[in-house]
């Protein structure tokens, strides 16, 4: 990483030369998210793809949004609806699947990547 770059900068150079790391990247920030709750890396993330995929209107067209509303979501403090991650995630060749907890409570299953074959 150059010294007058951001991390940000960084990350979405990443992820554009390495299109294979989309779904690893949205995998562990969804693990965070598991662990940590905040909201906000989750929808950091999804703009960084964005970014690194040609940037937020690339992602409106492909999903059939207004660029501006789809910005006003992903930057926003709210949740996104189940249908707009869905939607968006699919754009990126993701989907969200359940996958049980790593504890001995099976009762309450975590969302998971998969890539979209």
């Amino acid at each position: 990483m150059r010294s007058s770059e951001t991390w940000r900068e960084y990350m979405v150079q990443r992820l554009a030369s390495n299109p294979g790391g989309v779904k690893d990247y949205l995998q562990a920030i969804m693990e965070e998210y598991q662990t940590f709750g905040d909201l906000r890396v989750v929808l950091l993330a999804l703009q960084k793809v964005a970014e690194a995929e040609g940037g937020i209107s690339v992602l409106a067209k492909r999903i059939n949004a207004e660029p501006e509303r789809l910005s006003e979501e992903l930057s926003s403090d709210k949740a996104l609806t189940i249908d707009t991650l869905r939607t968006i995630l699919n754009a990126f060749g993701c989907r969200l699947s359940i996958e049980p907890l790593e504890t001995e409570n099976l009762h309450h299953p975590t969302l998971i990547l998969q890539t979209q074959d």
